[in-house]
């Protein structure tokens, strides 16, 4: 589901493969493949979405200040 941050959000793809694709609504041929080592940063207000594939995927996310997602698609 399509949705943003009011602050950057700092992913590193501990475990996996992890798919990320920009864009106000899902849309499975925007996704970008992050395989485990990966370190993406999305700017705040970047409409986004993610996605796995089977198996496990760890990711850790940080950033700064309070944590918020607005979703686009209802």
């Amino acid at each position: 589901m399509a949705h943003t941050h009011a602050q950057d959000e700092l992913v590193t793809v501990i475990e996996g493969t992890w798919y990320l694709g920009e864009g106000v609504k899902f849309e499975a041929a925007k996704l970008r493949r992050y395989p485990r080592g990966s370190f993406i940063v999305i700017h705040a207000g970047v409409p986004h979405f993610v996605a796995a594939e089977k198996g496990a995927v760890v990711v850790q996310v940080s950033g700064t200040g309070k944590f918020q997602t607005e979703y686009l698609e209802k």
